[in-house]
């Protein structure tokens, strides 16, 4: 995606495809509600970026680190005139339960901190992204980006009880039980109806039950959940059109604006490998 003074571009790093990068620079693009099923790790070079979180607003300068739990819905949104520059990871979470059972001895790991101040890592996760823009030799960039991850999750990860970007509360399995089905259905269209006779809930306390176990309503979850497949669909070298009509979307139209507000970039610039970004 390039547009005056904002372009960006999102690729699957050499050697690695459990690692998705996005190298991007906005001056009044904004983020829709949205979540990444993987951990996101990035920096912010240039400017400052804000985000709406569960928690409120976070604004993250330049100098700083982001950080976002699996499934932890947010918005992102220029916090400086001149907008944001910044470059992120996404960790599949199975590479991430593996590097932290080997660093730290546990599996399940999460972040409380979203704007966070390390001057060392910031610039340590600069290089080693830097360092994919042009990478030629899978090994070396394979190790560099576990190498990475395994400082993030050294330095800041937390263990001893579950994120809290997901489990219900207070409503039993029923709002679990819708989410299941739309995992288990998502390229099919899905009624209120037969989520709530999944759930064993009345309609109305279905969706206000998923709204505060998830951070979003079925209908969006279902949305991101199939913007999610696309994206890898995409990552891995299928054309847009094809995953249009693979994820349940109308058309490749109705994917682009859905790429466009959740990712920040058009399926165009979502490719397994590409020219460098400058």
């Amino acid at each position: 995606m390039r547009t005056a003074g904002e372009h960006a571009r999102l690729w699957t790093a050499a050697g690695s495809p459990q690692v998705e990068l996005l190298a991007a620079r906005f001056e009044h693009f904004t983020f829709d509600r949205h979540s990444h099923e993987q951990l996101s790790v990035g920096v912010i070079e240039q400017g400052a970026e804000g985000l709406h979180v569960a928690g409120g607003k976070v604004v993250i300068p330049a100098g700083h680190l982001v950080i976002l739990n699996p499934g932890q819905v947010h918005t992102g949104f220029a916090a400086a005139e001149s907008g944001w520059r910044y470059r992120m990871f996404y960790f599949d979470t199975a590479m991430v339960d593996e590097l932290a059972h080997e660093h730290l001895g546990v599996r399940n790991t999460w972040f409380q901190e979203t704007a966070v101040r390390d001057a060392g890592l910031f610039a340590r996760l600069r290089r080693v992204h830097q360092e994919q823009e042009n990478a030629t030799d899978p090994l070396t960039a394979e190790s560099l980006l576990l190498d990475g991850l395994g400082a993030v999750l050294r330095r800041h990860a937390r263990t001893g009880r579950a994120s809290a970007t997901g489990a219900p509360r207070g409503a039993g399995r029923g709002p679990e039980l819708a989410r299941q089905l739309l995992h288990d259905r998502w390229t099919e269209p899905v009624t209120v109806a037969e989520l709530s006779a999944a759930a064993g809930m009345p309609r109305s306390s279905l969706i206000a039950a998923f709204r505060r176990a998830y951070g979003l309503p079925p209908h969006a979850y279902l949305l991101r959940l199939r913007a999610n497949r696309a994206r890898r669909l995409l990552l891995a070298g299928q054309r847009p059109a094809e995953v249009a009509a693979a994820t349940g979307f109308a058309d490749q139209a109705h994917l682009t604006r859905v790429c466009k507000r959740y990712f920040g970039v058009t399926p165009g610039a979502i490719r397994p490998r590409g020219p460098s970004w400058v």
